[in-house]
């Protein structure tokens, strides 16, 4: 009780600093930028030669307007501070006090399109066309994608893909090592910047920054940047908090207020109800309650999908895939060449929840569990699903596979590990949890106990 108290102390000590703080700090969210002068605005529109018609009008107010949205992304980028701090995505491509400048020598013009709607912006010669994508995205989305447009202008371009959503495509997509420096490595070293060695940066925006870096670091380069490995995750029974268990290691780390089930993903792990998926970072706590919505991983498809009953983003070998389950038992995979969901197929049991690992599997995946208690492997390739022949045990919540050994979450909140046909308490904790994934910790950033 008294390593509680502490906790939550703690905590709220975090949440009333980090308020202190904020009036020094760039805001995050659009809503929370002031009115631009008139002068200030003329100023970053005659920079950057931004076509204010084609975004809305000339919009000081209003950050719903897309004109607004791009001063205020341009804002951040001519404020933003940062000191030393090092990291191995920062390379220095870019001087970080000079990002306002070098952004400007690359553009020769902004406006806003619809024309390439599977796309989130395009360069042509320095001339940037944000599309509908970009409208959609945050603030600091908003500003690495301009980050990573102005690196085009230079002549760095992207080659097919050898892994992740577009491998084995003819698509460019992705860039053949970060030491090129293209429109990726820059992009990434931008948030790798924010995270380390952001100074006046608000640390909700930071730490969507190290989930940016990660999301997208871990496929876009052919030859990998960032090496994972693997933790678990549990989320408390309470939602209160989440425990990451790392290597003998154990941290507490910020879980939205929110009811859902814990999933994993590519840079880590959600919060899932079937609408949104909120994120749960790794690696540093950041003292804010704000739920921050999945934007980073392929969850974010779910925007473009309706009626779901489970979902989840998995690699198979070097290939990640995206699959959706419907209420009523359909399943479709993401087509990422052609940006849309895939033809559904009738799946012709009642499916009861989707799962990565089930007991006596040594590899993870993506298992069907059937009403009846029966069992099924989802084979990506081919998009069949093969019967496992094992019936599920009601009394499982959640099972996963670390370090070679099935750890299972039972109904009664606790966690197990299984040896041979026995279960015996997991020694790494005793509380009491509401949902159990392992997750890639990746070498980008420092796990801070906090």
């Amino acid at each position: 009780m008294f390593q509680v108290v502490i906790a939550v102390v703690f905590f709220l000590s975090a949440l009333v600093s980090s308020a202190e703080d904020l009036s020094q700090n760039i805001p995050y969210k659009d809503t929370d930028f002031a009115c631009i002068s008139a002068s200030e605005a003329d100023k970053y529109i005659n920079d950057f030669n931004i076509n204010t018609n084609s975004f809305g009008g000339k919009e000081l107010c209003n950050s719903e307007v897309d004109t607004k949205k791009l001063l205020n992304d341009i804002r951040i980028v001519e404020n933003g501070r940062f000191t030393s701090g090092a990291n191995n995505l920062i390379k220095n491509f870019v001087d970080g006090t000079k990002y306002y400048n070098w952004l400007k020598s690359q553009t020769r013009g902004v406006e806003r399109g619809n024309d390439t709607p599977w796309a989130t912006a395009y360069n042509s010669g320095g001339y940037f066309t944000m599309q509908d994508g970009w409208a959609h995205l945050s603030t600091l989305g908003r500003v690495g994608t301009f980050i990573h447009e102005a690196r085009h202008t230079s002549g760095y371009f992207h080659i097919p893909c050898k892994q992740g959503p577009y491998q084995g495509l003819n698509l460019a997509a992705c860039d053949s090592n970060y030491s090129y420096g293209g429109s990726h490595a820059v992009e990434m070293e931008y948030y790798a910047k924010v995270s380390v060695q952001g100074v006046n940066f608000h640390p909700v925006y930071k730490k969507m920054a190290r989930l940016m870096a990660i999301a997208r670091s871990n496929f876009v380069f052919n030859t990998p940047v960032i090496q994972p490995h693997e933790a678990v995750l549990a989320l408390r029974q309470d939602g209160s908090a989440a425990e990451l268990f790392d290597n003998g290691k154990n941290y507490l780390r910020e879980a939205p207020e929110f009811a859902g089930r814990l999933k994993r993903t590519s840079f880590g792990a959600v919060v899932f109800d079937g609408i949104h998926a909120f994120v749960i970072e790794m690696y540093k706590n950041t003292g804010f309650p704000d739920l921050i919505e999945d934007t980073y991983s392929y969850y974010k498809l779910m925007k473009e999908a309706q009626n779901i009953k489970d979902y989840e983003e998995f690699d198979s070998g070097i290939k990640r895939y995206v699959v959706k389950i419907s209420q009523d038992n359909r399943l479709a995979a993401f087509n990422f060449p052609k940006g849309e969901w895939g033809p559904e197929q009738q799946i012709s049991f009642p499916v009861l929840k989707t799962m990565t690992s089930i007991p006596g599997e040594t590899k993870s995946g993506m298992y069907l569990i059937g009403t009846d208690g029966k069992v099924y492997s989802y084979i990506p390739e081919s998009q069949r699903l093969e019967n496992k022949n094992t019936t599920w045990d009601p009394l499982n919540k959640e099972v996963v596979l670390y370090k070679n050994q099935n750890l299972i979450l039972r109904q009664d909140g606790r966690i197990y590990a299984q040896s041979a046909n026995s279960l015996q308490p997991w020694s790494e904790s005793s509380n009491l949890f509401s949902g159990l994934i392992t997750v890639p910790i990746y070498d980008a950033f420092d796990v801070v106990k906090e």
